[in-house]
């Protein structure tokens, strides 16, 4: 039962957002069984529509919504092709490296962040759905975030996968011994931000 409703992947994970995307659609059916189950045994038995059954039928919708709200905002999430992800490994295997994010801003506005990079003094970032317009707010928002949590990080969002990699390059792999609470921290906080 636990496979069928849990998310085997933490967030942050090249994997999460496709698996809680699926979570989230189980939950959705479920529900919707449910409230048919109800509202129609209720109709079955009692022959009319005002029954004692309808009631939890009722009460079944609004989480069952819930579900279904978090589904769709989901809808538009892709994780990086393989080839890209390739790319980006030896910072994942380094434990740098986040993927497939929904961050979240303080107006509630959801934007997709397929890879994020922590290191020692800054976070990167590539996104290819959010807009050139967007950019400067969703950096400063995080930023200020960040910041109100007493990590003093620097951060970018690339829209642009080359311009993204060529900033890769210049990032050293390997986090020094006392920076990686730092880096852990960040990436706590971050993830924190996030669906």
């Amino acid at each position: 039962m636990k496979d069928f409703f849990g998310n085997p992947f933490q967030k942050g994970t090249y994997e999460y957002l496709s698996a809680r995307k699926r979570q989230q659609l189980r939950f959705t059916l479920v529900f919707a069984f449910l409230v048919l189950a109800f509202v129609l045994s209720g109709l079955l038995i009692f022959k009319q529509r005002k029954n004692i059954l309808v009631l939890p039928g009722i009460m079944m919708v609004l989480p069952m919504a819930n579900f279904l709200v978090t589904y769709l905002a989901l809808g538009g999430s892709k994780p990086l092709s393989a080839e890209r992800r390739e790319q980006v490994k030896v910072y994942e295997e380094n434990g740098l490296a986040l993927f497939h994010l929904m961050y979240v801003d303080e107006k509630g506005k959801r934007h997709y962040l397929d890879h994020v990079t922590v290191y020692q003094n800054a976070v990167v970032a590539f996104s290819s759905r959010i807009r050139a317009e967007e950019k400067t707010g969703v950096e400063s928002d995080c930023i200020v975030r960040l910041r109100k949590k007493g990590i003093s990080q620097r951060l970018k969002i690339y829209t642009d996968w080359n311009e993204y990699l060529k900033r890769l390059e210049e990032i050293a792999p390997e986090v020094p011994e006392d920076q990686v609470k730092t880096v852990e921290k960040a990436q706590e906080l971050i993830l924190g931000m996030c669906l």
